[in-house]
């Protein structure tokens, strides 16, 4: 039995092919995402940046993109939420071909969230 394990990069699946595109019809931007704070269905939207700006931060890390990883660090000590979003726009914008598919997938990831009924804002608690 080997103990071996076979890592795989974000955007693989286990078979190793790479996954189709987003199934959005369109992905905003983060800086319009983020703008609009309660999303339809009760998601709290400024919950979501810091989780996606540390996958964000792990992909820049991983492709050694230590430039950008910075810019991403100093905007999130801003603790400006659209600061964080424009950075993270300007960022995809500027990466190289393989690294902006890991953004955008993760902005796909972030932009198709639903709350479950009852968990998203302003759902009571028990």
């Amino acid at each position: 039995m080997s103990t071996e394990t076979k890592q795989h990069d974000v955007g693989q699946s286990l078979t190793g092919d790479t996954l189709g595109e987003c199934p959005l019809s369109e992905v905003e931007s983060l800086e319009e995402y983020f703008s609009q704070e309660i999303g339809p269905n009760g998601t709290c939207r400024p919950c979501q940046i810091e989780p996606l700006a540390s996958l964000y931060l792990e992909v820049l890390d991983r492709t050694e993109e230590q430039a950008a990883a910075q810019a991403l660090i100093e905007a999130y000590d801003s603790k400006d939420i659209l600061t964080i979003a424009r950075a993270m726009d300007t960022i995809k914008a500027g990466a190289r071909d393989e690294v902006r598919v890991e953004l955008e997938r993760l902005d796909c990831f972030a932009e198709s969230f639903e709350a479950k009924d009852g968990e998203g804002v302003g759902a009571e608690t028990v």
